[in-house]
């Protein structure tokens, strides 16, 4: 049976202030690096080991994927949208279903045909704590199309 006593490995002489500092500096400057991109950039100083060591142990980054969401609006899209619905809701509060019934709705929208980056690809350190990243689809390919909805609320006949 192997012996659990560590006293016996060779101490970790690259697990520094120094380096770890070298390693958060690295890694807040670009946050999608691999533990190989990080390697080469301090060169020798640090096996991939104790690499993953000070990352995950000393720093207490995990890596992880972006959240995807349609698209980033701004804050000023954000703020419109919501004074819209407000006035809405006063509409309905006021009128009650006779607003309701009468209104029809439509959208249209041009909907793009995505090549979406790889979740792995997409992926970044983050702290404990930290939110996780959130990233909109961007990316186009060749072609899209055009979609048109339609709404409205009908009252059954009894």
């Amino acid at each position: 049976m192997p012996c659990k006593n560590t006293s016996h490995r060779r101490p970790r002489t690259s697990i520094t202030p120094e380096n770890i500092t070298a390693v958060r500096d690295l890694i807040e400057g670009d946050r999608r690096l691999t533990v190989v991109k990080i390697c080469q950039e301090l060169g020798t100083l640090i096996s991939y080991g104790s690499m993953q060591s000070v990352i995950k142990n000393e720093l207490l980054f995990r890596k992880i994927s972006a959240r995807w969401v349609p698209r980033l609006l701004s804050d000023q899209q954000k703020t419109a949208r919501v004074q819209i619905s407000e006035t809405l809701l006063a509409r309905y509060v006021e009128e009650g279903d006779a607003f309701i019934h009468p209104t029809v709705t439509c959208d249209e929208t041009w909907e793009h045909h995505y090549t979406p980056e790889t979740k792995k690809a997409s992926k970044e350190w983050r702290g404990k704590g930290e939110e996780c990243p959130v990233k909109a689809k961007t990316r186009l390919s060749g072609g899209k199309v055009m979609a048109t909805v339609f709404g409205t609320l009908k009252e059954s006949c009894s």
